[in-house]
């Protein structure tokens, strides 16, 4: 299952926009200067799928529709913007990496499908790219994610900015765990959330069918 985001026709790597011009010379871009030139390499509309009924990924040879709800788009807001301070890509082994980061950086605040996702991704990390999986939840430990910040405020941000404020490790009582208990922790929630993902799967595939012909859905690489 991937994060919040989706796995993309094109992923790119991460995104290394240096400067922009300005009147005089140029400056540091912006989030969301960055963010416009992300999805741009990545193949995806300018609104990041807000207008789609359903994102969706495939989970080896078949098409997993995950509903935008308003929750799923909130929370995609900050997931992005993680891609772009985190340097993970958005093919699918950096998706699962991602999931494992932003648990282990803090975990993912009030945005409940951000952790629904990042849940699943991090189950399903541990089998397809277990030392990439792993490795990433190492490197989440000594890092704090974005969702503890307004959207708004990051975009307005300029990139060097936004990057800094990963610096400092999260805190908290899992924070405070080792590591290989923090990690065997989630990886225990993970399981009933990736056996109810599945069995969703048998509803939310008929729904997906009925609209595939009026709204175009975004293709996705095998899981």
């Amino acid at each position: 299952m991937p994060a919040p985001g989706r796995v993309c026709a094109r992923p790119a790597s991460p995104v290394t926009v240096k400067s922009v011009s300005a009147p005089g010379g140029t400056r540091t871009p912006t989030v969301a200067e960055v963010l416009e030139e992300h999805l741009r390499q990545n193949g995806l509309p300018p609104d990041a799928g807000d207008s789609e009924p359903f994102a969706v990924v495939k989970v080896g040879p078949l098409p997993y529709p995950i509903p935008n709800t308003r929750s799923r788009k909130r929370a995609v807001r900050i997931h992005d913007l993680n891609h772009l301070v985190s340097g993970y890509r958005t093919d699918r082994e950096g998706e699962l990496e991602i999931s494992a980061w932003e648990l282990a950086s803090g975990g993912c605040g009030t945005y409940r499908a951000a952790w629904v996702l990042d849940l699943a991704g991090l189950f399903a990390g541990l089998f397809v790219c277990r030392t990439r999986t792993v490795r990433a939840f190492r490197r989440g430990r000594s890092q704090r994610n974005l969702y503890p910040h307004a959207p708004d405020e990051l975009l307005a941000m300029d990139i060097d900015e936004a990057r800094a404020l990963t610096a400092a490790a999260p805190a908290g009582r899992l924070a405070r765990l080792p590591t290989s208990v923090h990690l065997a922790v989630l990886t225990l929630a993970a399981i009933p959330v990736f056996v109810a993902m599945s069995v969703a799967w048998w509803f939310l595939y008929p729904a997906w069918l009925l609209t595939r012909h009026r709204v175009p859905a975004r293709r996705a690489p095998p899981l």
